[in-house]
């Protein structure tokens, strides 16, 4: 079984059906809600492959993990009809994947030694802001192990600017250029 090809599969079809319905922006925090729940719950899709659970049993256990809409509910039937459910982690990081890319949408994460407040994350995305992204989020994780400085993640860069970074640098250099001593 492909599981990219099947996950991207439904997630296209459920962006489609939902920007017919207009829920697309409901089924996106849903995808999230979603992504949430399967990291949290360690078994959640062990118990969804349960035999002894009927298939509305699934579908209210999928519902249970976020606030579904119409648009999720009849997503998550079909789902569990086809018995699809041990892909509905791929399934949703694939909808979020189309829904930024429709909407413009540039995710960053933002990796710091302490909590940002929201006048640097205005900052950052001021910063930030190209003539290809229509909004950015940023996703502020917190490391201690940083020192200081920051470590900022996008699609396609990554900018290490904390001390520990710079450390670990230095250290490289140093070893590098004691093995041609000795």
């Amino acid at each position: 079984m492909n599981t990219g090809v099947i996950s991207s599969r439904y997630a296209k079809a459920l962006f489609e059906y939902a920007t017919e319905q207009g829920a697309e922006d409901e089924i996106y925090s849903c995808a999230f809600q979603l992504l949430n729940a399967l990291r949290e719950v360690r078994d959640f899709s062990i118990i969804l492959r349960n035999p002894v659970l009927s298939r509305q049993e699934r579908v209210e256990l999928i519902c249970s993990a976020v606030a579904p809409s119409d648009v999720f509910r009849r997503f998550a039937a079909l789902v569990v009809k086809d018995e699809r459910e041990e892909l509905l982690l791929f399934i949703a990081h694939a909808y979020i994947t189309l829904y930024r890319k429709a909407k413009g949408v540039c995710a960053v994460k933002l990796v710091t030694a302490v909590p940002v407040d929201s006048v640097l994350k205005e900052h950052i995305e001021q910063l930030l802001a190209t003539k290809h992204c229509n909004a950015i989020e940023i996703e502020n994780v917190v490391d201690e192990a940083l020192i200081g400085g920051f470590i900022l993640e996008t699609d396609s860069q990554r900018v290490d600017a904390s001390v520990k970074g710079q450390m670990d640098r230095i250290k490289k250099q140093l070893v590098r250029t004691n093995r041609k001593l000795v």
